[in-house]
């Protein structure tokens, strides 16, 4: 479509102010993905005029867009290119030049084209590619990730820890037996989970939701800073009230609360949390 209204706009247009420039040799598809790939490269490297992206000048010189196109050449693809045949123009439509442009966009930028776009509600960017992510705590930097493909996801999945268990100890693979802490938010943590992780020598904290398979039935917590947790041989759950209730599952903590550095404006006693909770919010 390019190559087509710019060779027939410039046949159009020969005659008008044309007689100093060299004769025109009709566009090709490759010259014009070359001369495209070329325009998206000239911001790259910020130059006065577009003459001086062709200057043997030994300071500013810039082999590669010579080695593409000749300059004049260059020139004249800017000068003729054209989307749309002008005998078509409607003046109601301020966008008709590139009208076919924008159609053509609309057409392959469409969310239905990726088959595991994701539509999730509660995010403010409601569509996207959802991925499963392993990070270290310190650094943030990224370990592994996994591209959620509904089905054909790639995991090894274990029927005992369903998927989201599955999604875990398949990112953790390459780091189990080390001894390496994980923190989880409710999504993913369950007591199964902990208990396999801890049999691989890896620690595991996390919000937890309270229809979990294997929780206690909690009491109900009154007041703020009220508390209640049950415990196991490697496992502690524990239920703490701040503003709303916080329930958390760990294999790494004791039932222990310590300072959170901050006065209550009441009673001017310092206020105290879980430790449980603090370094999960230190890591998460």
């Amino acid at each position: 479509m390019i190559v087509d209204e710019t060779n027939r706009f410039r046949r159009s247009s020969a005659h008008i102010g044309q007689s100093h420039a060299a004769p025109w040799i009709d566009a090709t598809t490759n010259e014009m993905y070359t001369f495209l790939a070329t325009v998206m490269l000239m911001p790259h490297l910020k130059k006065n005029r577009i003459r001086d992206y062709w200057s043997t000048d030994h300071l500013i010189a810039t082999p590669i867009f010579a080695e593409l196109f000749t300059r004049d050449r260059f020139r004249a693809l800017l000068s003729n290119l054209h989307f749309r045949d002008n005998q078509y123009q409607t003046p109601e439509d301020s966008l008709y030049k590139i009208r076919p442009i924008i159609d053509e966009l609309k057409k392959a930028l469409w969310k239905g084209r990726l088959h595991f776009k994701q539509y999730i509600p509660s995010k403010r960017n409601k569509f996207g590619i959802k991925l499963f992510v392993l990070c270290d705590c310190k650094t943030g930097f990224i370990l592994d990730f996994i591209v959620y493909c509904g089905s054909k996801t790639e995991l090894n999945y274990q029927k005992d820890l369903g998927v989201t268990g599955s999604i875990v100890t398949t990112l953790l693979e390459r780091f189990l037996n080390k001894g390496h802490s994980l923190f989880v938010d409710n999504y993913y943590s369950s007591p199964a989970l902990f208990e396999y992780l801890h049999q691989y020598k890896t620690g595991a904290c996390g919000t937890v939701k309270k229809n979990r398979a294997g929780l206690p039935t909690f009491e109900e917590v009154e007041g703020p800073g009220g508390q209640v947790f049950y415990h196991t041989d490697n496992l502690l759950a524990f239920q703490w009230k701040d503003k709303h209730d916080v329930t958390m599952l760990s294999t790494l903590h004791e039932p222990i609360m310590v300072p959170t550095g901050k006065v209550h404006f009441v009673t001017k006693q310092e206020k105290l949390k879980p430790l449980c909770v603090k370094e999960y919010n230190e890591n998460r």
